[in-house]
């Protein structure tokens, strides 16, 4: 099964109407803000979307999106590789005063005096909205957390002067 690159702006308005589903992908490197924060990213984000009407007749797009990425461990510095998966319900409005009528289980998404609505964007604000806070590695698998062997840390210890060698001089005389 071949997967379609996902239109950049789609009439969201049309699409709810007749409750169209598109399933597809973006091309990671179109996603330019995303690409400032991770170190590197799958060469695709998967997305399903879903056009609607609620049980209430507000425009709904829903959907489920995922890339992989890698990011700078916050302990060892080094690179961490994750699975970004966002899963998102969105009211889709047409001016700030709809936005906020929606209910609060509704996030707006904003269309243009279109109709029309920038579906990367918005995929990616989602995506930037469930990268981790501070991206580490598990605790047993960090370099932050590997232990020198005790010989060498023994060795180090003997090699070190002590500070107080000076005071027990002057308590001798």
């Amino acid at each position: 099964m071949t997967v379609a690159p996902l239109p950049k702006r789609v009439d969201g308005l049309k699409l709810v109407e007749v409750n169209q589903q598109l399933t597809g992908t973006i091309s990671s490197a179109d996603l330019t803000r995303l690409a400032g924060i991770v170190r590197s990213s799958s060469p695709d984000v998967n997305c399903d979307v879903e056009f609607s009407r609620d049980e209430e007749h507000l425009r709904v797009l829903s959907g489920e999106c995922s890339v992989g990425v890698v990011m700078e461990c916050q302990r060892c510095l080094e690179d961490v590789s994750f699975t970004i998966e966002a899963s998102f319900r969105l009211g889709l409005v047409l001016n700030d005063d709809q936005a906020r009528a929606l209910p609060k289980r509704l996030e707006p998404a904003e269309l243009d005096e279109d109709g029309r609505l920038d579906l990367w964007e918005t995929i990616e604000d989602e995506l930037l909205l469930n990268l981790p806070d501070f991206p580490m590695h598990p605790q047993g698998e960090c370099q932050a957390f590997k232990i020198e062997p005790e010989e060498d840390i023994a060795a180090e210890e003997e090699e070190r002067p002590n500070p107080f060698d000076v005071l027990a001089q002057l308590k001798q005389k």
